[in-house]
C-alpha cells in the first residue's frame, strides 16, 4: 500500500473519530467549522488524552505512582505550582505535595506492610522483590467523554470507573477484597505537544464488600471499616496531611440524591472559560 493512501486512510479514520466525539455532550458547538486538518489534530487528542488517563491506571495497577507522576503529569510552571489530586476527603496540591503523598509515602506504606506481613506469614519474606505483595488494584475506565479546548492548549475529560481491590491485613495476613467505583475528572495540559495531567478528581461513589454493610453503606474512607482492609495504625500514624481538607463529594448512602457535582466537559475555548476539576 502506497504511503498516500494509507495517509488518506488514517485522515478517515481520524476524522470519523472527531466527530463522535462531538456526541459525547450535548452543548454549544463553534461557528466557525474545523477544517480536515484541525479534525484530525482533535481526534489524534482525544486518543492521546485517552492514552494518558490508561496508562495513569497501568501505573496504578503496578503501583508505580513516583513513575506515573514523572511520565504522565505537569512538569513546568506554573502549572506544577498549581497541580491538584482531589479524592473525597481532599486535595493534594503543587506537585511535590503530590509525589510526596501519593508517590514517596506509597512506597513507606509498602515497605511497613511488608514487614509487617512477613511476621504473620511464613511463606512472605521481607524481602524488596516482595514489596507490595498481596496488592490488587483494578481501576476501568468506561463513558468516556473529552473535550479540547479550542486553542489546543489544554483539555478535559471524565470517566467512570467500576473496579476491584484486594490487599492482606497487615496484621492478620488474612486476604481484604473491595469493590471500588469511582468517577474521574481530570484536566489536562499539553507541554512540548505531550498531553499532561494537570488535576485528577477522583469521586468515589462507594468501596467495600457492600452486600455485608448494613444500611446499604460501604466506605473505604472508614478506618474502622475491617472488610475494606484499611491501613494499619503503623502506616496511619505517618501518613501525611492533605494540603486541603473539604468534602468533594459524598459516597453513596440510602438518603443521597444523586448529583452532577463532577460533571461532563462542555465545549470551551481557552480555559479561563470553563469550570476546574
Amino acid at each position: 500500500m502506497k504511503l498516500g493512501r494509507k495517509w488518506l486512510i488514517g485522515l478517515t479514520v481520524c476524522l470519523v473519530m472527531a466527530a463522535s466525539t462531538s456526541l459525547c455532550f450535548a452543548g454549544p458547538q463553534a461557528d466557525k467549522k474545523l477544517t480536515a486538518e484541525q479534525m484530525a489534530q482533535k481526534a489524534l487528542d482525544y486518543q492521546e488524552i485517552q492514552n494518558v488517563m490508561s496508562r495513569h491506571e497501568y501505573y496504578h495497577t503496578l503501583g508505580k505512582n513516583k513513575e506515573e507522576l514523572v511520565a504522565l503529569w505537569v512538569t513546568k510552571a506554573p502549572y506544577t505550582e498549581t497541580a491538584k489530586f482531589t479524592m473525597n476527603p481532599g486535595s493534594m496540591i503543587g506537585m511535590k505535595s503530590i509525589m510526596h503523598q501519593y508517590g514517596e509515602f506509597h512506597e513507606i506504606s509498602n515497605k511497613i506492610e511488608l514487614e509487617l506481613l512477613s511476621k504473620v506469614r511464613s511463606d512472605i519474606a521481607n524481602v524488596p522483590e516482595n514489596l507490595g505483595i498481596g496488592q490488587l488494584l483494578l481501576h476501568n475506565l468506561t463513558t468516556a467523554c473529552i473535550e479540547v479546548a479550542g486553542d489546543g492548549k489544554t483539555a478535559k475529560g471524565m470517566w467512570y470507573s467500576p473496579g476491584a481491590m484486594a490487599n492482606l491485613d497487615a496484621k492478620t495476613g488474612v486476604p481484604n477484597q473491595v469493590w471500588m467505583w469511582e468517577r474521574y475528572g481530570a484536566d489536562f495540559v499539553k507541554e512540548d505537544g505531550q498531553w499532561k495531567i494537570w488535576h485528577l478528581r477522583i469521586c468515589t461513589d462507594f468501596g467495600g464488600d457492600w452486600p455485608k454493610k448494613a444500611n446499604g453503606v460501604a466506605s473505604v474512607f472508614n478506618t474502622g471499616n475491617e472488610n475494606a482492609g484499611g491501613p494499619p495504625p503503623e502506616i496511619l500514624a505517618l501518613q501525611p496531611k492533605l494540603d486541603e481538607y473539604a468534602e468533594n463529594y459524598k459516597e453513596y448512602s440510602p438518603t443521597k440524591v444523586p448529583d452532577n457535582s463532577l460533571r461532563p466537559p462542555e465545549p470551551y475555548y481557552t480555559f479561563s472559560e470553563t469550570f476546574s476539576y
